[in-house]
């Protein structure tokens, strides 16, 4: 008897730390010089990265989030936002992290860099660079393709 609630209690341990393994909500800012085509081409590239991810799960709503940042007073000042805009907006609109990517192109090479904020306590996660020179717009599918693998996995650096 002992034995078959023992076994109770172990399934059910299982099955509740199972229920609680929920992906956390991700949203993807991309911003640089580079015109809005190739940032929605980056954002694609690493919104599919991220759907194949167990642990990440893209947040859908992303123009409701680019909007959201535009109508901050200091990026209609600057053309730039600054990381804690990115957060408080990524906070307001429920996302636990935020894959922040700048882009640009200096002459023919393309650079890009990402980083992996939580929003509850503003850490970085990770942060990587990449680039690659310029041959045509594949090259930023490829560039975000790498910069989200190489922030998502465990195996990368």
């Amino acid at each position: 008897m002992k034995r078959i609630l023992l076994m109770f209690v172990a399934l059910a341990g299982l099955f509740s730390a199972s229920a609680n393994a929920v992906a956390k909500k991700v949203a993807v800012y991309v911003e640089g010089e580079v015109n809005k085509a190739n940032k929605k081409v980056v954002t694609a590239a690493i919104m599919s990265r991220l759907s194949g991810n167990k642990e990440y799960a893209p947040f859908e709503r992303i123009d409701a989030f680019v909007n959201a940042l535009t109508k901050e007073q200091d990026y209609q000042l600057s053309g730039e936002v600054p990381e804690s805009q990115i957060r408080a907006v990524g906070q307001r609109l429920g996302v636990d992290y935020v894959i922040a990517v700048d882009v640009t192109q200096n002459g023919d090479m393309i650079h890009m860099t990402a980083r992996l904020i939580e929003l509850e306590t503003g850490a970085i996660l990770k942060s990587v660079n990449a680039q690659r020179k310029y041959t045509d717009s594949s090259v930023y599918t490829v560039l975000g393709n790498n910069v989200s693998y190489r922030l998502l996995s465990k195996k990368s650096k």
